[in-house]
């Protein structure tokens, strides 16, 4: 084997190292992080997200593969409570499609980016609470 075919060989053993680095799991690059958007009736209302307290309107960020607890309340009105939780997204499912194809892309799987929440939107109507 001449010097040229070696570089060759060393070239395409290279490109195809890189190949296999930049294509595993595209999850592995999607932001841990998701935005939930949460509003509440009537005004003055106060909710919780995991337990912490935000004010209405909130925007918060929240792990995109653990589900999230959301609580709203306000003195007088029945409590709003509602569990979220998260499903494997398209990019998840490429990395078990690439998966089939070569290992690699399953690195992806074990990351936060391979889920989203179920739901970003809340909007929740509290309602009077009955006297008896």
């Amino acid at each position: 084997m001449n010097l040229y075919q070696k570089l060759q060989s060393v070239i395409c053993v290279v490109l195809c190292i890189s190949i296999l680095i930049v294509t595993s799991g595209c999850s592995a690059f999607r932001s841990s992080q998701q935005t939930i958007n949460i509003a509440c009736y009537p005004e003055g209302a106060q909710v919780t997200v995991n337990g912490d307290l935000y004010n209405i309107p909130a925007k918060v960020s929240v792990r995109r593969d653990e589900s999230v607890s959301i609580q709203c309340y306000k003195r007088g009105y029945q409590p709003y409570n509602r569990v979220i939780g998260t499903h494997l997204n398209t990019t998840g499912i490429l990395d078990i499609v690439g998966t089939f194809i070569y290992i690699v892309p399953c690195v992806g799987l074990f990351t936060p980016g391979a889920h989203s929440l179920d739901d970003r939107n809340i909007l929740a109507t509290l309602s009077k609470e009955q006297n008896e």
